[in-house]
């Protein structure tokens, strides 16, 4: 049986890179998509995808920052489908004026870093345990933050908001353990950034050190998928209030991810 048959999935911020990963690999899984980013034509690009592999999915074009938006991603999985059982949060952004000091950002890479990394999160948190808690409970959120490294990498604002992603699942996963709602995190490292073109999503098998003993591979959005497959099933069912990182060992010293 599929790891994830009849999950009704909604995955917000599927979009070419990170975000069309974890789609594609829970449709063949199993799961029935909605999925949601800004853009059309690549929202179109990543249901084409999962149609020709068989599986069922409803594009919605819209932003997490927008409460309408929002409330339309999980209608469309409710109409469509029935339920929601899962939502996969690929929400933030905000990698804007990195070198800066707090008292160089600007107010408007301010509002952008907290409006894509904090406002969107509440907005599909809320919207997402809403639903759940109508059908009787149960369910599992899965929020993208950042490693501690990626965090460091950037300006205090993107850390600052980054973390707080992090707070708000240990605290959610508080709030609704008596509803059956686990909410984990993800931590991601350095990825390569690339359009993901394949439909198949498979295991990376390429070995972890790359040059020498202290220096690892960039993340494959492959990494990232397979870590929250793991979490979306019943798998997962003893864990919640967790965040992971999914970054080579980077964070703990292991390797030194380097930038290609």
């Amino acid at each position: 049986m599929a790891r994830l048959e009849n999950k009704v999935v909604l995955i917000v911020g599927a979009g070419e890179h990170l975000g069309r990963s974890a789609p594609l690999l829970f449709a063949q899984e199993g799961a029935r998509l909605v999925i949601s980013a800004r853009r059309q034509h690549v929202l179109e690009e990543t249901a084409q995808m999962i149609r020709e592999k068989g599986g069922q999915v409803v594009p919605v074009v819209g932003s997490a920052t927008d409460r309408g938006d929002v409330d339309r991603m999980v209608s469309a999985a409710v109409e469509n489908f029935g339920r929601l059982d899962v939502l996969y949060n690929n929400v933030g952004g905000g990698w804007v004026e990195l070198e800066k000091k707090i008292h160089e950002v600007s107010d408007k890479a301010f509002d952008q870093i907290v409006s894509s990394n904090l406002i969107s999160i509440f907005n599909t948190c809320r919207a997402a345990t809403q639903q759940m808690l109508k059908q009787g409970g149960g369910g599992a959120i899965i929020n993208i933050a950042a490693s501690r490294t990626v965090r460091r990498m950037a300006n205090p604002i993107y850390a600052y908001t980054k973390a707080g992603m992090i707070e708000m699942t240990r605290n959610m996963a508080k709030d609704y353990v008596d509803d059956g709602i686990r909410v984990n995190c993800l931590c991601p490292g350095l990825f390569v950034y690339q359009a993901i073109k394949n439909p198949m999503v498979q295991p990376i098998t390429a070995s972890l050190v790359r040059r020498q003993p202290k220096i690892a591979r960039q993340g494959d959005p492959a990494d990232l998928a397979y870590a929250a497959l793991f979490l979306a099933s019943d798998e997962a069912s003893f864990i919640t209030g967790q965040c992971f990182s999914v970054d080579g060992g980077d964070d703990v010293k292991l390797t030194d991810l380097v930038l290609d």
